[in-house]
């Protein structure tokens, strides 16, 4: 039942991600760090979290734990990419991009090769 927990937290932060929209304001980006923040402090914490565990399926339930937590992480970066926050188009890296060169000027009607 400790493996399930992050998984029945799903529904929930579907539900908030549907009803915080996608504005760039305080109360969706402060709701948004704390969908980063769960799933992450649970995966540092996990060995006090197994700690009275034992038994063979012991690795099972750790590998769904921490997978049901990757996704939640997966669901936070979906929300973040439909706010505009993560930098994946082009445009987001302009400041880095190298100026085009020339190949050829023209001056007065004449071309000047360089």
């Amino acid at each position: 039942d400790i493996a399930l927990v992050p998984l029945k937290q799903v529904p929930m932060n579907l539900f908030l991600m549907y009803m915080i929209g996608n504005t760039l304001s305080l109360f969706p980006i402060i709701m948004t760090v704390m969908m980063f923040k769960s799933p992450f402090s649970s995966l540092f914490s996990y060995k006090t979290t197994f700690q009275k565990l034992e038994g063979s399926h012991h690795i099972l339930q750790k590998m769904v734990f921490i997978l049901s937590n990757f996704i939640l992480i997966a669901m936070a970066l979906y929300k973040c990419n439909a706010m505009g926050l993560l930098p994946i188009h082009p445009s987001d890296w302009i400041a880095f991009a190298l100026p085009k060169t020339r190949m050829e000027y023209v001056v007065g009607g004449t071309v000047l090769m360089s």
